[in-house]
């Protein structure tokens, strides 16, 4: 299987690449131990250009979304050769470690370089939650000519579903195996309910996604629950919420993937907690607590969901055509 999607691969600009953002719609934590997870890439990315210097240094500028720069590191390149950076900057630490765990894959990264100036483009702010993290950690995957799986699992860690849609174009089924690595990878087409009713709000926080794989597997240590009945269950569940016709089959199929993963993650579903009385179903999409919601009402248009999270407070929201890429 080809683990970068042609989508993904080196831009027409010869020293540009791009990664799309990722919403995940289905099985959040289960699909850490195999369950089939629902992903969609965004059309909110990120890019990354380079070009050679004589400076003998890595000049690395990353901008956010409104051309500000977040980011601005330089450093030599020999600490891609050293085992270990020790630095108080959490960023240019990762940073640092990406880059050599690149070199380590590929050892010819950058190896004979005389110097490199590198900037990176966000198209989205970095609290959104669409994948700054993977989508530079595809980026940097495919400069490099490695794989962005064993990439992104020597650096951050995860399922690997980010990196599946930062390569792709369409809404993926993915699933791992025990062993971390993609086993299935696959092109699925939503049901009308999604494409045509659904609405993707914005939580005004972000939520650490290393964090919240922290407390999925403490709490599945804890907890009392057969993993085969759970991943046949959510498995069933995640086709049928999207594939769903209509807003009703929607909403149904939604309130039960809450109060499934809720039970297992012992946590209350995003509705009870904020939107009770909301005339719908509301999703968590990824890690519960931040980010993206998915809201739909078989009674309220798109609009008018909209305009009700906007008078609870929360205006950053999307219609389907509007976030997918």
């Amino acid at each position: 299987m080809n683990l970068i999607p042609e989508t993904g691969r080196r831009n027409r600009l010869a020293n540009r690449f791009y990664s799309h953002g990722k919403l995940l719609l289905t099985s959040e934590y289960l699909v850490l131990d195999g369950a089939e997870a629902i992903a969609i890439p965004c059309r909110f990315g990120q890019d990354l250009e380079f070009e050679s210097t004589q400076t003998g240094c890595v000049q690395w500028k990353a901008y956010s979304n409104d051309q500000s720069i977040w980011g601005d590191f330089n450093f030599s390149l020999d600490l891609l050769d050293q085992p270990k950076e020790e630095n108080s900057n959490s960023e240019l630490k990762f940073l640092i470690q990406l880059l050599q765990t690149a070199r380590k894959l590929n050892p010819t990264f950058l190896k004979n370089s005389p110097g490199i100036s590198v900037s990176t483009h966000l198209e989205f702010p970095r609290d959104w939650g669409l994948g700054s993290s993977s989508t530079l950690i595809h980026n940097v995957a495919l400069w490099a000519e490695v794989n962005p799986y064993e990439l992104l699992s020597l650096t951050m860690g995860g399922s690997g579903y980010d990196i599946a849609c930062a390569g792709a174009t369409h809404p993926i089924s993915f699933v791992i195996n025990p062993g971390k690595t993609p086993l299935k990878i696959a092109p699925i087409t939503l049901g009308k309910a999604i494409q045509e009713q659904s609405v993707f709000v914005h939580l005004n926080s972000k939520q650490d996604s290393r964090e919240a794989i922290s407390a999925y597997l403490k709490q599945k240590e804890l907890a009392n629950f057969s993993l085969k009945n759970s991943l046949k269950e959510i498995n069933e569940l995640s086709v049928q919420l999207a594939r769903a016709k209509n807003a009703k089959q929607l909403e149904n199929y939604i309130r039960l993937h809450e109060s499934f993963i809720g039970n297992i993650i012992q946590q209350t579903p995003v509705k009870e907690r904020l939107f009770k009385d909301f005339k719908g179903a509301v999703k968590s999409l990824g890690g519960w607590g931040g980010d993206f919601i998915m809201a739909v009402s078989e009674t309220l248009s798109p609009a008018e969901t909209k305009e009700y999270f906007l008078e609870k407070g929360y205006p950053t929201s999307f219609y389907y055509t509007e976030m997918i890429g």
